[in-house]
């Protein structure tokens, strides 16, 4: 591997965790998560027709997968906010599969990932909107 090459690379290892200074920060937009949101509903609820066990799974990979985009796009509080959507989300799903005891196949298991998608988002994107704090 070339240094240059090498050098870009580390770089951008260095910016996914750490954004440079003067970079601007905005909030996570609220309308392309909602269609997130949508597609996750949609394939949960194309899965329990269909009586497949991957909606859940799918739904969660996108939930993640949009949050970690809008990280590395560089959101405000991106770390904090992606910690506690994803803390959320896994609080919510617990708190569901205990209320429900068992929940009946594939509408169940959908259901309760339909709040835990949406409570995983609307955190993250609350808490990217939280005012920055001055230095």
């Amino acid at each position: 591997m070339s240094g240059k090459m090498l050098h870009g690379v580390e770089q951008s290892v260095r910016r996914f965790f750490r954004l440079p200074r003067g970079t601007p920060r905005h909030p996570s937009p609220v309308v392309p998560t909602l269609r997130i949101w949508g597609f996750c509903l949609a394939v949960g609820a194309l899965a329990a027709w269909a009586g497949r066990d991957e909606g859940p799974i799918v739904m969660t990979l996108a939930t993640v997968w949009s949050m970690l985009d809008d990280v590395i796009d560089g959101v405000r509080h991106r770390w904090p906010a992606f910690a506690a959507g994803l803390a959320v989300g896994w609080a919510v799903n617990r708190l569901a599969h205990a209320s429900l005891h068992a929940p009946d196949g594939s509408w169940g298991e959908y259901a309760v990932f339909a709040s835990t998608t949406l409570a995983a988002l609307a955190t993250f994107v609350a808490l990217t909107r939280l005012p920055r704090r001055e230095r």
